[in-house]
């Protein structure tokens, strides 16, 4: 139904016609009364008249006018009320809405109710409503009318018949519920103020705008008036979705459920867009207090009624209690809009059991995460016309499914990209976009992990060549899962999860840390080392808690988990003969089964390979045996740890120490920087005495047996 400005402004006019004559009738009854308005002291004092007239029962307004000048008044408005009468008749006839008016219909508003929001509403349409507020409230501070006035302009005169409609004005009472009338100060009772809501002022004036009516934490959008509307109907058919004749005959609340806060924003302009009606998005902030975020919920609720939208309130998890049930209080006001409503939400939500209403449909619409094929194609459209040769579609596919990075964050890493390849003037590189995505990943787990900053090459490695090769499968594994998992299908049938896990096993110094190391440079992702030695407790339950707390905070970081120290909870792993070993066995179990789940990268470290069944290592996709070297894997080892720039005598014999001294990779650097700090204090140039001196350091601090032979030269 259409509005007309000009019928708009002539029936507005009619009402204040009719208020007007109402309250100059309001006014004469207190000058007869004996009120004197040119008196600057009037309701600083009271006189003796005053008093025994009050005492009486005969307040300033109850004067009797004059028979000739109260039929004028009553004439004035019988005039004025016919005239509004006129108007709404032609409304209906042209089928035109009178916005004021719908008012009535659209909050369940009686003639009363109306009544008194235009009252309260006239001080914002001109000022001398303010004075003249003050004047029949015998307070020149009162502007705004309170319960009183409302009273007397608009009750029945006899003072106890007042009394039936101060209802009007209670908490569950229309006018307050929907917030039509919001409090303008701390008084209760009598002396309540009230004034009308901005919002539906503007509305009512034909100049609603969701930011000045509400703030900048809504927006109001309209629906699209050409094909894609057509397009935005195919939400229909996503199967999660209700169908249209649903949502209008049960008007249920739609949990939008998932991580990715783009995608459910997505949904609900969809919706909207297919439902042909405007969309008012109420976006509540993380930590906000329930009070401050339920008087949101009810303007948004307000508006979203008068102008029939459909109503969208973002990251409602404020408003949600420990058992994932929304709050009693954000329930019942958000049935007042009795249509259809959307709440965003990361997680499920549910009503709570005990909660008057509890059958109220509550629909779950899971919004999932991008796939890595939906993710590369988001990140050609935010690349487009930055994208140059060096950048192929393998890199592009891989940078997608090592980041599972949301809508948003997608968003912003490719903008970061681009920017930071303009500031330096250059085109834009591979590089840029994994330093982008690495840097717009979560990192919440900087409280619970170390991160290690890959700096070493598979050069750096030494170890058989099957190990190596094995370990360079697993990087081509991580890289290869959006097309084997997504395109070819696998990850639908074939795999339990979207992760990759692998046990590292070997004595101390074999090199596991190493090769995550240079795993996580290879593929361009972070890195944290998680020591399990303080994830593990004797608390029964505790070690469990622990650890879903770091894969929960690591679900965004898009990082490989390095699980250092495994020993702690393998060693533990034995025959069941009491309840703590049963215990003990359940922590292996859910590790292995969170590490399965998680949809990045996650490694054990451990030398106890043998205290894992095949139960559970047939969950692991890799066991790569990280063994003591050799004595030709230990002269390799000498050789590639040596930096080339570090200055040495020319008689250095790497192989009598490879020979001599039976050490792991990590103690063979322990020496090397050992011997170099020895010879910048000592000639500059590392040399023999240099390596066998940090030798001798070494095994003194493992403890082991030294023979003076083994360090002659």
């Amino acid at each position: 139904m259409s509005t007309t400005p000009d019928l708009e402004r002539q029936y507005l006019q009619a009402v204040l016609a009719w208020l007007d004559a109402r309250i100059e009738q309001e006014v004469r009854r207190w000058q007869a009364a004996g009120q004197n308005p040119a008196d600057r002291f009037r309701g600083l004092y009271i006189t003796d008249e005053q008093a025994l007239a009050l005492a009486a029962g005969r307040g300033p307004g109850s004067a009797e006018l004059p028979k000739k000048e109260q039929d004028e008044l009553s004439r004035r408005q019988e005039q004025a009320a016919a005239q509004i009468r006129a108007i709404e008749e032609r409304a209906e006839k042209q089928e035109t809405l009178l916005r004021l008016k719908s008012l009535s219909e659209t909050f369940g508003l009686d003639d009363f109710s109306w009544w008194a929001f235009i009252v309260c509403m006239a001080p914002a349409l001109d000022l001398r409503y303010e004075r003249i507020y003050g004047y029949l409230q015998d307070d020149v501070t009162r502007t705004l009318p309170g319960v009183d006035l409302l009273l007397h302009l608009l009750a029945p005169p006899d003072r106890l018949a007042r009394l039936d409609y101060i209802h009007h004005f209670g908490r569950y009472a229309p006018l307050v519920q929907y917030r039509l009338l919001l409090p303008a100060d701390q008084h209760t009772g009598l002396r309540q103020s009230f004034r009308a809501a901005q919002g539906v002022l503007d509305w009512v004036l034909g100049a609603y705008d969701p930011q000045a009516a509400l703030g900048d934490w809504a927006d109001l959008t309209l629906p699209p008036q050409d094909d894609s509307r057509l397009e935005a109907a195919a939400v229909f058919e996503r199967g999660s979705m209700p169908s249209p004749r649903v949502l209008d005959a049960v008007k249920p609340i739609l949990c939008l459920h998932g991580g990715d806060i783009l995608q459910q924003n997505l949904a609900a302009r969809q919706l909207a867009a297919a439902l042909d009606v405007p969309l008012l998005t109420a976006r509540l902030q993380p930590g906000e207090e329930p009070a401050a975020a339920l008087e949101k919920i009810a303007a948004a609720v307000r508006d979203a009624r008068m102008l029939d939208c459909l109503l969208y309130v973002q990251n409602v998890q404020g408003l949600v209690n420990s058992e994932s049930a929304l709050s009693p209080s954000a329930f019942e006001t958000l049935r007042l809009l009795d249509a259809p409503v959307l709440l965003g939400s990361r997680i499920p939500l549910k009503l709570d059991a005990d909660m008057p209403g509890n059958d109220y449909p509550l629909m779950l619409v899971p919004v999932g995460a991008l796939s890595a094929s939906e993710r590369t194609e988001l990140w050609r459209a935010m690349l487009e016309g930055a994208l140059n040769d060096s950048i192929t579609e393998s890199d592009l596919r891989v940078l997608a499914g090592q980041f599972a990075l949301s809508s948003g964050q997608v968003i912003a890493a490719a903008s970061s990209a681009i920017s930071q390849a303009l500031q330096e003037g250059r085109p834009l590189q591979s590089a840029d976009l994994f330093g982008a995505a690495r840097f717009h990943s979560g990192h919440h787990l900087a409280e619970l992990a170390q991160k290690i900053e890959p700096r070493y090459t598979w050069d750096d490695l030494v170890l058989p060549e099957t190990q190596m090769e094995m370990l360079r499968e697993l990087v081509n594994m991580v890289q290869s899962r959006p097309l084997v998992l997504d395109e070819w299908g696998l990850g639908r049938k074939l795999t339990a999860g979207q992760g990759v896990s692998a046990l590292f096993s070997g004595p101390p110094g074999t090199g596991k840390t190493l090769a995550a190391q240079i795993m996580a440079h290879q593929l361009g992702i972070d890195l944290y080392r998680i020591d399990l030695s303080t994830v593990v407790s004797k608390y029964i339950g505790e070690t469990e808690k622990n650890l879903e707390r770091i894969f929960t905070d690591a679900a965004q970081s898009n990082a490989i988990l390095f699980f250092d120290e495994a020993d702690t909870i393998f060693g533990k792993r034995s025959e069941v003969k009491d309840a703590h070993d049963r215990y003990a066995n359940i922590e292996v179990g859910y590790l292995l089964q969170r590490m399965e789940s998680y949809s990045g990268v996650s490694i054990l470290a451990t030398n106890l390979r043998a205290n894992l069944d095949e139960a559970f290592t047939r969950r692991l996709q890799f066991i790569i045996n990280f063994p003591f070297p050799d004595e030709e894997y230990r002269l390799k080892i000498w050789e590639v740890l040596i930096p080339p720039d570090m200055p040495r005598a020319a008689d250095l014999d790497l192989k009598v120490l490879a020979d001599r001294f039976k050490l792991a990779g990590g103690s063979i650097r322990n020496i090397i920087v050992s011997a170099a700090f020895l010879a910048a204090s000592n000639g500059g140039k590392v040399e023999m005495p240099h390596l066998m001196h940090g030798a001798r350091r070494e095994l003194q601090k493992m403890g082991k047996l030294l023979t003076e032979s083994d360090f002659s030269l």
